[in-house]
């Protein structure tokens, strides 16, 4: 999907609270209180309610999300331009882009995601062939002499 696209599929808050609703109902939630997964959601208060204990917890609880208070479009939109784009990008220009007045808030988002990607990464090794585009790759030799020569 471009970004074109992107932008025609989710054009307001309430799509994208919609879109990440039902990620995480497909994904499952859990909560955090008990280690319940049976729930139902609370139209009135937006948030999802333990059939257990009922304890509550937000769409944006124990996700990537947590404890930020910018809108789901935000997160969206920079979900998809990391995953997107060859070449990363500053906070700074992501800032400008959204045109969000305060860099912190933006930078945490960031931050975030990224971490995330590379949790993410660690869980796969490479193998076989591997084709990449457009990057340097250094060799670190381990005390053996190198026979190519």
């Amino acid at each position: 999907m471009n970004l074109l696209n992107f932008i025609s599929q989710f054009p307001d808050e309430a799509s994208c609270k919609a879109k990440w609703k039902e990620y995480r109902d497909r994904h499952g939630v859990v909560c955090p209180k008990c280690g319940s997964n049976s729930h139902y959601w609370k139209q009135d208060k937006e948030s999802y309610e333990c059939k257990r204990c009922k304890y509550r917890q937000s769409l944006r609880s124990h996700t990537v999300m947590h404890g930020s208070q910018l809108p789901f479009r935000y997160w969206l939109i920079t979900m998809k331009l990391l995953t997107s784009t060859k070449k990363s990008f500053s906070a700074s220009e992501l800032q400008r882009q959204l045109g969000h007045c305060t860099y912190h808030p933006v930078w945490a988002m960031l931050h975030k995601l990224r971490m995330a990607i590379g949790k993410r990464d660690e869980l796969y090794t490479l193998s076989d062939v591997i084709e990449l585009d457009e990057d340097f790759f250094s060799q670190k030799l381990t005390g053996k002499k190198r026979t190519d020569r």
